[in-house]
């Protein structure tokens, strides 16, 4: 049964070396990809390690309360980072981190926006509380959730 699939045995037109032609004609991609399986593998393991990004993870500070903070961060090799465009996203946030130094996009890192570093961010943070330690609304949550940021980039850097 093999052989009959693989010569086109019992078609009409195909008997013989014609119909290992019409085998070898519609298997071809697949051989061709069985052959270059090891360039494409070789190539994804060497482009793969300029990556940055290790793993995307939601980051929420308290998540027992009644309404959790928490923005997407960015888990890398030398240590954590956010999206300037997340963090924009909250209400009141974009005027007050205008200070904040931002990383520029870095397309063969893997990441192609700006974004800063969760230092920055926790600094920003504690500066932030100690002018304002009852402070309330989503700058504040922002800042109390750059605490829970600097944890985790302190871990990340382990």
């Amino acid at each position: 049964m093999l052989g009959t699939a693989f010569t086109m045995e019992g078609t009409t037109g195909t008997e013989g070396l014609g119909g290992l032609g019409m085998a070898a004609l519609l298997t071809a991609p697949f051989w061709l990809a069985f052959v270059l399986w090891p360039l494409f593998w070789i190539w994804r393991r060497v482009r793969d390690r300029q990556l940055w990004t290790e793993k995307v993870e939601l980051l929420v500070h308290d998540p027992e309360s009644s309404e959790p903070f928490g923005l997407e961060v960015l888990f890398g090799r030398d240590g954590v980072r956010v999206a300037v465009d997340e963090v924009n996203g909250v209400e009141g946030l974009s005027d007050a981190l205008t200070g904040i130094p931002t990383r520029k996009p870095d397309e063969a890192a893997g990441i192609p926006f700006e974004t800063y570093d969760a230092a920055d961010l926790a600094a920003w943070g504690v500066a932030w509380l100690e002018v304002h330690p009852d402070g309330e609304g989503a700058l504040a949550e922002f800042a109390r959730w750059t605490d829970t940021l600097r944890h985790a980039d302190n871990a990340a850097r382990r």
